[in-house]
C-alpha cells in the first residue's frame, strides 16, 4: 500500500479544493450517487477533513449550490444610460455568462428545489433569486421595491426553464434565451 502525500493547505483554500471537486462529481452525476468516500478521494483528502470542513455530505453539497449560484466575476457595465430594453438585454447576457459557467450544477439544484418543496436547498435557490432579482433592479436603475423584487422572483422559474432548454436538453441557443428573457423581463418591469 503506498502513502498518500498530502499538502497542507490554508482553510479557505482547502473548502474551495473540496467545493470544486464536489462540483465536478455532482455535475457527472446525483446527488445520491456520489458517496463520501468518492468526494474525498476527488479532493484529495481524508472523510474525517471533509466533516471537518463542512459536517456532512449535504452541506457540502449545499456548499457547491451556493457556490454555483455565484454572479460572473466581471464587472456589470455603467447601464443607466441605456434605455430600459437595452439595459435589460446586457443584464441578462451577463447573467447568462454565469449559467454558462455553473449552469448545469445550477439549474440540476434549481430544479431540484422546486421539485422537493421547503427545504434547505429551496432556501439556497430563494436566496440567489433573491439576489438576482436586487442586482437586475440595481443595474436597469429600478428602485428595490417589494413589488418589483417579487415580479422578478417570479420570473426566476422561467429563467430556469430556459435555461434547462439551452443547457441540459439544447434545444434553444443561449441567443433564443437572451431574446426570450429580454422580452420577458421588459414587460414585467414596465408593468409597474
Amino acid at each position: 500500500m503506498t502513502a498518500v502525500s498530502r499538502t497542507r493547505l490554508e482553510p479557505d483554500a482547502r473548502r474551495r479544493q473540496i467545493v470544486e471537486a464536489a462540483r465536478t462529481l455532482y455535475a457527472e452525476r446525483a446527488y445520491d450517487d456520489v458517496s463520501l468516500a468518492e468526494l474525498a478521494r476527488a479532493a484529495g483528502v481524508t472523510r474525517g477533513l471533509l466533516h471537518h470542513y463542512f459536517g456532512s455530505k449535504r452541506e457540502i453539497f449545499l456548499a457547491v449550490m451556493r457556490d454555483s449560484t455565484l454572479m460572473p466575476e466581471t464587472e456589470l457595465p455603467d447601464l443607466l444610460h441605456l434605455p430600459l430594453s437595452e439595459s435589460v438585454r446586457v443584464t441578462m447576457d451577463w447573467i447568462l455568462d454565469a449559467a454558462q459557467t455553473y449552469g448545469q450544477a445550477w439549474v440540476a439544484a434549481s430544479g431540484a428545489a422546486e421539485l422537493h418543496g421547503e427545504s434547505d436547498l429551496q432556501v439556497v435557490v430563494d436566496e440567489a433569486d433573491d439576489r438576482a432579482a436586487r442586482l437586475v433592479l440595481d443595474a436597469v436603475g429600478l428602485p428595490d421595491s417589494p413589488v418589483l423584487r417579487a415580479r422578478l422572483r417570479a420570473s426566476a422559474a422561467y429563467v430556469k426553464a430556459l435555461c434547462r432548454e439551452w443547457l441540459q436538453r439544447g434545444t434553444l441557443t443561449r441567443d433564443d434565451v437572451l431574446d426570450l428573457l429580454t422580452t420577458h423581463l421588459v414587460h414585467v418591469l414596465e408593468g409597474s
